[in-house]
């Protein structure tokens, strides 16, 4: 209940920043068509985001048949939109449908993780190689996006930081042999988890296509929600703001990420120039339409695949 209340209270201070007037007068004239179309573009990028969950299974040796995945993962996004806690309940969803397919459930659950990794690692690259991108063209043409150098450097290095993370060394292994116990099951539990990551690896690569296009799509639907409020931005800069507003989204707060992907959208697509109403009506939209999913696969709870 206490993360229910904080994803609300932000969303709260949130719409109170943005001028309630000027959001509920933004939402009210957004264009009906151009939800719709990012309704389907974000379907689509969840079915490519259920292939890539079945491959990355199949790497770690699971009896994961494609189609029952796909609906796995539609029965998760009704879960994200009825429980607490953003992704959490889903992916948690996800990982006991997949181990009644005699799977080990520490095993699905990994298979849940690596794909949820996968997808927010390639995601912070696309918005790093956009945000350079953006930097360029706002230094070298007339009319590009009006960006604080210094404030895009660093918001460049942060994600670089963050791309750069999972390939950094850690000295874990030399702790399996301390005298202190728990250190020493700890660094063991961790070598065990290396030693999966190295197993799925050819399964991440194989399943990289998939990321970049679900990542694409989704930073897509973001933006034709933009574009059903009014905001002209170009895809560029929405691809360049999307990894902050999908990573805040998918903290354990709130429900369906209400909240803290509205605070994300204010705060980043404010650095690029867009006003706080049209920033959180974007996300508010983006949102409701993981809602229209999530509602159009409820009844696969009454299927037994």
């Amino acid at each position: 209940m206490l993360r229910v209340a904080a994803g609300a209270l932000l969303l709260l201070l949130v719409v109170w920043y943005a001028d309630p007037v000027a959001l509920w007068t933004g939402l009210r004239r957004a264009d009906p068509w151009l939800f719709t179309l990012a309704v389907l573009v974000s379907i689509a990028s969840n079915v490519l985001s259920a292939i890539r969950w079945a491959v990355i299974a199949r790497g770690l040796g699971l009896v994961a048949p494609t189609g029952r995945l796909i609906l796995m993962y539609a029965r998760g996004m009704t879960t994200n939109m009825l429980l607490p806690g953003a992704t959490l309940s889903g992916d948690l969803l996800r990982s006991v449908q997949l181990s009644r397919l005699s799977n080990p459930f520490l095993r699905c659950a990994l298979s849940v993780f690596l794909d949820r990794f996968s997808g927010l690692w390639v995601l912070c690259v696309l918005s790093l190689l956009a945000a350079i991108g953006v930097g360029l063209w706002g230094q070298m043409a007339a009319g590009g996006p009006v960006v604080a150098l210094d404030g895009l450097i660093l918001y460049v290095a942060i994600l670089a930081g963050i791309a750069a993370a999972p390939f950094v060394p850690l000295p874990v292994g030399r702790l399996e042999h301390s005298p202190i116990g728990w250190v020493a099951a700890l660094a063991g539990r961790w070598e065990q988890l290396r030693a999966r990551l190295r197993q799925a690896r050819p399964a991440l690569v194989a399943s990289m296509w998939q990321s970049l296009c679900v990542q694409f799509l989704s930073a897509c639907a973001l933006w034709i929600c933009g574009l059903s409020v009014g905001l002209t931005l170009s895809y560029g800069v929405m691809l360049a703001a999307a990894a902050p507003i999908f990573i805040m989204a998918a903290l354990p707060v709130g429900v369906a990420g209400f909240g803290t992907r509205e605070l994300a959208a204010v705060l980043v697509l404010g650095f690029f120039g867009v006003p706080g109403d049209q920033a959180t009506a974007t996300a508010m939209l983006y949102g409701l339409s993981t809602v229209v999913q999530g509602m159009l696969a409820a009844p696969l709870f009454f299927s037994k695949a």
